[in-house]
């Protein structure tokens, strides 16, 4: 506002105006700038930082308010060497963009040119593949940033590389090593690849090979249903025991071991892309069956708001993750995603600041920003014993992969009251059902009314191919929800199948979810052993949706249909 209390155009204020505005400097002093500039010839500005009434970063910081971007001074800034290495080092000095800090998905910039600062936004973002937050810095500032960035790197390599050359023997040459899927140096190399890659092709999650009655039978699973996609002829079965064997090497398994199960796992790429694979081979009537659990970590990419949330759910999750400390659990059958979404919430609280460690068995994806334990009981590694051990090296993050026992449970509870979010699974049909199932283990009430944020039920739903899709009307049921919610829309969607979708009607699949949050009155009730029905009776006055009804919502998006509906949320 002006003087007058009129609004401020702040595009047609000169610089030397912006300075007195924000009060870098005072009318009197920019009057003797002004007569000082005729004798020296300077810009403004420059006749500014000369007679030391303001710094390069005031003059930056007033142009970043006039054009509405945020300014950041570099001073005392370390820069993340994790955020540094999301851009090669060319990119980042050529065009100035200096990387400060990297989470939740969002890698957080500095530029100094506040003109074109849109463009290098989506350049950075298209080079990164990450969401891009940006600041304007001075190009000093900048640079003085890179180079100190460089010469702290240089001070770690010689201790790199003295690292790298101490007992090189102890590596395994097998479990270290990366499979290249396109590799046929040999007829069977060449078809064991060949069913991983067709596999990935078709985005499959796992893959089925058995034999049934002398012929292989090859199947994956795709979007959470298994479809026999490659079949053999009958005089196949001579090279059963060779195809088995050659994925007990990739896996590093005992090949001349067939009487008992053996699970492994190995690496594998293709075209540049990596991906992690769990084999289990377990002795049948007919010979050894193998079933591979691919992991590709592309998939592992994902932000929370790609694993098909609603908008609502969205806020209230990201809500719930941004407390401090407290328990947030995650429930649904086998295959329902709830790794995916943890990993997402992972990525979302993630920071250089924090120190995130999750405790799995196994461990699915392989993150380097995070300390992954995995559960070894053999050798005294329970859940529980990590646990222990994890809360003296004063994490502020932690995943579980599963309670699956009264004393994991009671653990995780304390860990959530004594300063820390915890994140984990249990098994329950729903979010209100999980609370209870806690205290059933031997989690003490007041306890869990203590320490619980927020419980999340999730199913995984087909999605609807958009090229095939067609109209349906609305039964009665829908006709009563569009009228509880006050929809006006006269048709649905259904499955009809293209060549798009090879048949099914569907492609890929999202979330359906329930978030349960906890209140005052929620924890009176958990306190008090209330039933799940008391809970979720509570939870609705508070605007809580159950899996159905996101589903149904789904439905009227156009995103799924209630063939699905019917499958994975009754």
């Amino acid at each position: 506002m002006s003087e007058t209390g009129e609004p401020i155009d702040k595009s047609k204020m000169r610089i030397g105006d912006i300075l007195v505005y924000r009060g870098k400097v005072t009318q009197q002093q920019m009057s003797e700038a002004f007569r000082l500039q005729k004798e020296t010839g300077l810009r403004l500005g420059e006749q500014l930082i000369a007679m030391e009434l303001v710094t390069e970063d005031d003059m930056l910081e007033c142009l970043c308010w006039q054009k509405d971007v945020d300014f950041t001074s570099l001073v005392g800034v370390d820069v993340s060497p994790q955020a540094y290495s999301c851009l090669t080092e060319d990119y980042i000095e050529q065009n100035l963009v200096l990387p400060l800090d990297v989470g939740g998905g969002v890698l957080t910039i500095a530029h100094n040119d506040p003109i074109n600062l849109q463009f290098v936004i989506d350049e950075t973002a298209h080079k990164a593949n990450l969401k891009i937050k940006a600041y304007i810095a001075t190009e000093q500032g900048i640079r003085d940033a890179i180079q100190k960035h460089k010469e702290k790197m240089r001070e770690f390599a010689p201790l790199v590389d003295a690292l790298k050359m101490e007992s090189p023997d102890r590596a395994n040459p097998l479990t270290d090593k990366i499979w290249d899927l396109e590799d046929a140096s040999t007829p069977m190399v060449s078809f064991t690849h060949m069913i991983i890659r067709t596999a990935l092709n078709r985005k499959a999650t796992d893959i089925y090979i058995e034999f049934v009655e002398d012929r292989l039978k090859v199947r994956f699973r795709v979007d959470g249903e298994v479809q026999n996609l490659l079949k053999f002829p009958a005089d196949f079965d001579k090279h059963k025991e060779k195809i088995i064997a050659r994925i007990k090497m990739m896996a590093n398994l005992d090949v001349s071991e067939r009487r008992v199960p053996q699970d492994g796992k190995f690496r594998a790429e293709l075209k540049r892309k990596f991906m992690d694979c769990r084999v289990n081979i377990l002795p049948t009537v007919e010979g050894e069956k193998a079933v591979i659990r691919i992991l590709a970590k592309d998939r592992l990419n994902v932000s929370l708001d790609k694993t098909g949330m609603s908008n609502y759910s969205l806020k209230v999750l990201t809500g719930l993750l941004a407390k401090p400390y407290g328990l947030i659990l995650v429930t649904g059958p086998t295959g329902s995603g709830k790794t995916t979404t943890l990993y997402a919430a992972l990525q979302h609280v993630w920071s250089p600041k924090k120190s995130v460690v999750t405790v799995e068995d196994p461990v699915e994806y392989e993150v380097p920003d995070y300390s992954q334990i995995q559960v070894n009981t053999d050798v005294g590694m329970s859940f529980a014993s990590i646990l222990r051990a994890v809360l003296r090296q004063a994490p502020d993050v932690i995943l579980i992969g599963e309670i699956r026992d009264g004393e994991t449970a009671k653990i995780a509870c304390e860990a959530a009251m004594t300063g820390h979010l915890v994140l984990s699974t249990l098994h329950a049909n729903d979010s209100s059902s999980s609370v209870m199932r806690l205290t059933e283990i031997g989690v003490d009430n007041f306890l869990v009314a203590s320490v619980l944020l927020g419980a999340i039920a999730q199913r995984l739903t087909r999605k609807l191919c958009a090229k095939c899709k067609i109209k349906m009307a609305l039964t009665p049921e829908l006709v009563d929800f569009a009228a509880r919610y006050k929809m006006k829309t006269q048709f649905v969607y259904q499955h009809k199948g293209c060549p798009a979708c090879t048949g099914q009607g569907y492609v890929g699949r999202m979330g359906i979810h329930e978030i349960l949050v906890n209140s005052p009155q929620i924890s009176e009730v958990i306190t008090r052993k209330g039933s799940p029905f008391d809970i979720v009776a509570e939870a609705r006055k508070k605007g809580f949706i159950t899996l159905k009804e996101d589903a149904l919502l789904k439905v009227f998006q156009g995103l799924t249909d209630m063939d699905q509906v019917a499958k994975s949320a009754g």
